[in-house]
């Protein structure tokens, strides 16, 4: 924490320790500018259930999320290690054992985001909560800042 952010007698650190191993998300938000300036920010919300995260787009519109990854625990990963995995899909399912979040992964693969990490079960109802284009932010903002310049020097249609 730079000097003279900090409160006096905080203390801040720069790591932090893993306790509970089950996947945690970090979701990416449009910042509004209720000011009119028209400045482009984003921020991330780090999140540690499935049952927030929810709450939070619900809460917040899915217009406004950018990007959404699973940070995914070694039980729950094929590499043996902490991995992540991109969302494209955010499903709030309801079942005879009650409610579940279900995502959905940039690869079309769909599982559960709680602790069982299991696949969801066939035919159970479900509301999209969230549905993102797949494939790279950084690429489809370029690609779209790329074809938004070609229009501007395309000629009009006739």
């Amino acid at each position: 924490m730079p000097e003279g952010l900090a409160e006096p007698g905080s203390k801040h650190w720069r790591a932090m320790e893993m306790t509970l191993h089950v996947p945690w998300f970090l979701l990416t938000l449009e910042h509004v500018d209720l000011e009119g300036r028209d400045l482009a920010t984003n921020y991330t919300l780090c999140i540690a259930w499935e049952t927030d995260l929810a709450d939070v787009i619900k809460t917040i519109g899915a217009s406004h999320v950018r990007g959404l990854v699973a940070m995914m625990p070694a039980w729950a990963s094929p590499t043996g290690q902490w991995s992540s995995r991109q969302i494209t899909e955010v499903w709030l399912r309801t079942d005879d054992q009650g409610t579940s979040v279900t995502l959905t992964d940039c690869a079309g693969k769909q599982f559960d985001a709680g602790i069982r990490g299991a696949p969801p079960k066939a035919g159970c109802a479900g509301d999209l909560l969230l549905q993102l284009p797949s494939g790279n932010p950084r690429t489809r903002r370029k690609r779209s800042a790329a074809t938004d310049k070609a229009r501007r020097r395309a000629p009009p249609a006739r």
